[in-house]
């Protein structure tokens, strides 16, 4: 039986539960709405956007190396506590540009605080169990969580701001104060290292190392920065909506339905295992879904546009979980947020370009140049469709054998069952 023993049903449960409430945010639903609302153009959200993803991008892989060398648990409590901060400064704000960027700030840190410290965490905890190939499994339920968190959260956040936009944002302080409650119920899993004693900066180099060398990896990186740039244009959908004319009270009701999708996507990414089609397929439909978003900037739009991002939701998944499974070295949350970090590098010139992009040829001008890119993306991914899709054999056993620390550590085979 998959992680059996009381104390493993434990972790999981508080695993998922942190998971949960990190981001059960009323104001994720109205955010950007409220920057407009009070004043900021779109291209003056862009740049706090870019600048949310720029603090990320240089915490990320100190913040990293900090878990493989420090506390885990220890950095998921103090993690949703920073990002409360963020809140409160926009709860008082009332228009200042330089208060909504503090703000972000603080979000920037509790982010980087969890990225790649969740992750390394619980394979380093399945590993030890011995039920490591339920990576996979794990993190595709962690997913469906998310959304669900997304879905509940987004629903009422939309209608808390019907009533009043800065209450939305105020009571989101309040599901982060349980979360750092579940966090601090984990419990730290021995770290997969070598007997030798590594040190702060050697993490960082040993992580930089493996992402440069480790062949298997580069390609699994590529497709992650390709894809995870939803999040970057999803961070403009608000202002898509309000483009459309869409009632605010009704954004929560179209993030609820988002985030309803997208966990059920997560619930089986899993099942993605092995298979070369979905990686190049559903990239490409995102693509031509995209183009009716950018060209029909309309309400009958939105459907194509939320179904761009459920389609996308399960190799984003799957990604991930290949990433965990093609790191050999020790340094498993610094490699995890080296990869963050590129993702964050991106993101900043992606937000600055749909920014300018939006400021001289309109908003919807950015989702038909990002169409443009997913149909060329698709295409790279057809010819690397074999290493991105990263079939756990016997054969990628031996092409993960990576000479970056004094022992070899064979795959394990791909998840059947739920823990």
């Amino acid at each position: 039986m998959v992680m059996a023993t009381p104390s493993s049903r434990s972790f999981l449960r508080n695993y998922y539960l942190f998971s949960f409430f990190y981001d059960f945010i009323f104001a994720y639903a109205v955010y950007n709405a409220l920057f407009q609302l009070r004043g900021l153009s779109v291209f003056q959200i862009s740049i706090l956007l870019a600048w949310w993803a720029f603090v990320a991008m240089v915490l990320e892989v100190p913040t990293g190396a900090l878990a493989d060398k420090w506390n885990r648990k220890t950095m998921l409590t103090l993690a949703p506590v920073l990002k409360s901060f963020c809140f409160l400064c926009w709860y008082i704000a009332s228009g200042n540009f330089w208060l909504y960027a503090l703000g972000f700030v603080f979000w920037a840190l509790g982010s980087t605080f969890v990225s790649g410290t969740t992750e390394s965490l619980l394979f380093d905890t399945l590993k030890n169990a011995g039920v490591e190939e339920t990576y996979n499994v794990v993190l595709s339920k962690k997913k469906f969580f998310f959304h669900i968190a997304l879905a509940i959260s987004m629903i009422a956040g939309g209608f808390i701001a019907s009533f009043n936009i800065d209450w939305a944002i105020l009571s989101s302080v309040m599901p982060l104060a349980l979360c750092a409650l579940f966090a601090f119920r984990l419990t730290n899993a021995p770290k997969a290292e070598a007997a030798r004693s590594i040190h702060y900066l050697d993490h960082i180099r040993e992580g930089i190392k493996e992402v440069r060398m480790n062949r298997v990896l580069l390609p699994l990186i590529l497709y992650l920065l390709g894809i995870a740039l939803f999040a970057d244009l999803e961070e403009f959908d608000q202002l898509y909506y309000q483009l459309v004319h869409l009632p605010l009270w009704a954004f929560g009701i179209v993030g609820f339905l988002l985030s309803v999708g997208n966990a059920a996507g997560a619930s089986f990414a899993h099942r993605l295992q092995g298979m070369t089609v979905p990686f190049y397929l559903l990239p490409f439909l995102c693509g031509l879904l995209l183009i009716i978003v950018g060209i029909w900037p309309s309400i009958p739009a939105l459907v194509a546009l939320e179904a761009s991002y459920l389609l996308s939701t399960p190799v984003h998944i799957i990604t991930e979980g290949n990433i965990q499974y093609a790191i050999r070295s020790t340094s498993r949350a610094t490699v995890t947020s080296v990869t963050t970090l590129l993702v964050n590098l991106t993101g900043i010139v992606i937000t600055i370009c749909i920014g300018l992009i939006s400021k001289f040829w309109g908003l919807q001008s950015a989702y038909v140049v990002f169409a443009v890119f997913l149909i060329g993306f698709a295409i790279w991914a057809y010819g690397r469709r074999h290493a991105i899709s990263l079939q756990l054999s016997r054969k990628t056993s031996r092409m993960l054998t990576v000479d970056l620390t004094p022992r070899q550590v064979s795959p394990p085979h791909p998840p059947s069952s739920l823990p």
